[in-house]
């Protein structure tokens, strides 16, 4: 053998001078090294000894190692199952609910609290939250927590009007899981995000498609706004989607790049327009009152004009037919009588000179045929004149 050659007779764990061990510490000379089949016996027997049930094996295992080994086995497939049927146990936080099935099921939904259910793969919990809010945008993306807007997005926002014109329209839809309907929320829609987006961009789309550009520009955009969630509510609730719209807003309505200048100059003419048109309302509404207010004035003094001239009328005719029937009674006394009030209303205001046609009289200083008056009416005049003058 190779080993012979060593100096010493030893194998190569030999020491000089022929006392070497053999590999398992064993002297030298006539001992032999233990048997190897023993030692791994040896060894499986001890692994047994530390594992419960490992007793029953082969290798001369008894019949007391077997029963103890089987109640080992019972107590630890008692602590398996217990420990399975806690796992049952989960918490419902604030602002969720708790989705309950049993076998891929719905079985009812729990509040918050701590709760149990059947563990998996028996049972389920699914716990949506329907206390946030989302939001999806349409058109535009912002940037990290809604701050300002990032990129435009042409695909979307570009929409055709009712007057085949393209509007440029950024929208924001904000929803909300209903707690009511959580468990058709979570059955009915594997992609809520994206179903919601196609049917906000569909509904704006139809909305858009039936009204003009310049109403959409201008004066319509909260009707247009609430017509849009209505109808994406009623698609998600005939979808069963267990979704509310709480808020569809328009973030910018406004004509596409190429031809926005020209739009801002007809927005610019139409607001001159209904300016001038508030100005001429305003003084109409002014002047026509006041024009309806002189109108009156002057019926009124016509129909009083009226009234005074056909009541003096009536009267002057009245008065005639008297001075008539006594004419006709006593025609020389009325002509006479008649003539004196004439010749009294003429003459009683001017100034008098009486002439005798007679000639003058005997002894009279003045001219002939001239009778001196004495003015009684102008010496009561010149009095009453001095009195006033020295108060």
């Amino acid at each position: 053998m190779p080993w012979s050659n060593q100096s010493g007779g030893g194998g190569p764990w030999g020491r000089p001078g022929g006392n070497g061990g053999g590999p398992w510490g064993g002297g030298g000379g006539g001992k032999t090294p233990p048997n190897l089949e023993d030692l791994l016996r040896r060894g499986q027997d001890r692994l047994r000894g530390l594992i419960p049930g490992g007793g029953s094996g082969g290798y001369g295992g008894g019949g007391s190692t077997g029963a103890g080994g089987g109640r080992s086995a019972a107590v630890i497939a008692v602590l398996a199952i217990a420990i399975w049927l806690a796992t049952g146990f989960y918490t419902v936080y604030p602002r969720q609910v708790g989705i309950e099935t049993i076998f891929g099921r719905y079985v009812g939904t729990k509040g918050e609290g701590l709760r149990y259910n059947f563990p998996y793969p028996i049972g389920g919990v699914v716990k949506p939250d329907v206390g946030s809010q989302n939001s999806i945008q349409i058109g535009f993306r912002s940037g990290p927590n809604g701050q300002g807007r990032t990129r435009d997005v042409p695909d979307e926002s570009l929409m055709l009007t009712g007057d085949e014109n393209i509007v440029d329209l950024d929208f924001e839809v904000q929803w909300r899981v209903n707690p009511l309907k959580a468990s058709d929320f979570v059955f009915n829609l594997q992609n809520p995000e994206g179903t919601i987006k196609a049917i906000s961009e569909s509904a704006m789309r139809e909305v858009i498609g039936r009204r003009n550009i310049q109403a959409i520009l201008t004066n319509e955009q909260s009707s247009i706004a609430q017509e849009v969630k209505e109808m994406v509510q009623k698609a998600l609730d005939e979808y069963g989607a267990g979704v509310r719209i709480e808020v569809v807003q328009l973030v910018s309505v406004n004509p596409p790049p190429e031809v926005r200048p020209a739009f801002i100059d007809v927005n610019a003419a139409q607001q001159d327009a209904d300016t001038a048109q508030n100005e001429a309302k305003t003084y109409a509404s002014r002047e026509v009152p006041q024009a309806r207010g002189k109108a009156s004035q002057i019926v009124q003094q016509a129909e009083a004009y009226r009234t005074k001239a056909t009541a003096d009328a009536t009267g002057q005719a009245a008065r005639f037919s008297e001075v008539y029937a006594s004419y006709k009674a006593a025609p020389a006394i009325s002509r006479e009588r008649i003539f004196l009030e004439t010749m009294e209303k003429v003459l009683g205001s001017v100034n008098k000179v009486i002439i005798d046609q007679n000639g003058t009289q005997p002894g009279a200083a003045t001219a002939a045929g001239v009778l001196p008056v004495l003015p009684l009416s102008e010496f009561g005049a010149r009095a009453q004149t001095q009195t006033g003058a020295a108060r």
